[in-house]
């Protein structure tokens, strides 16, 4: 098993809405006209934070790789075939949980700004839009990624240029259609046990 560690650094802001299962009855409660007051009290609940620090969820980590890995269709250099991609590979690593930096200490919620904007009440292309407030934070932000490979097969090179690709076209958090949660890699190495 190989464990690498991917620190990144951001260009553009991330925006959380970890809506939780708390957070969803809560809203089922309420009555329409009452979801945008709710909306500007609780915003700060949709942030991940743990011991005070905000953290980089590994299913946004784990995803933005399977989205690049599909999208760049970088063929492994251990594949039988020119049509296989890392996709289903990157699907058996593992990713930790990271902790948002400003580059010397963690960033807490006291970083957060709440950020609004009518979106689709049923998605995207929804006609009806309601308010909705998350909580966001703006660069510098680093963060320093644990991926663990447990059958020892991307190398390094390959890593690189999928968490290249993934920071500067995919991004991480929400409203990534929007640029938003953008990031460079600033180093990639084997991590020592």
């Amino acid at each position: 098993m190989k464990k690498y560690e991917i620190k990144i650094r951001g260009t553009t802001p991330v925006i959380y809405n970890r809506l939780k299962k708390e957070l969803e009855d809560e809203k089922k409660k309420l009555k329409k006209n009452e979801l945008n007051e709710w909306e500007e009290k609780n915003w700060i609940r949709k942030a991940e934070i743990r011991d005070g620090m905000l953290i980089l969820p590994r299913e946004w980590f784990k995803s933005m790789l399977i989205n690049a890995a599909k999208k760049t269709r970088l063929v492994p250099h251990f594949a039988t075939s020119k049509k296989e991609t890392f996709t289903q590979y990157i699907g058996s690593c593992m990713v930790e949980d990271a902790i948002f930096y400003d580059g010397k200490k963690p960033l807490t919620k006291d970083d957060l700004k709440p950020f609004g904007a009518y979106m689709g009440a049923q998605g995207a292309n929804s006609k009806t839009k309601v308010w909705r407030v998350r909580p966001t934070f703006t660069p510098p932000w680093t963060a320093t990624i644990t991926f663990i490979d447990p059958f020892e097969r991307i190398t390094i090179d390959e890593l690189k240029e999928l968490v290249e690709f993934g920071g500067a076209f995919i991004g991480i958090g929400d409203s990534r259609n929007m640029n938003y949660g953008r990031f460079e890699v600033v180093s990639i190495k084997e991590a020592k046990e």
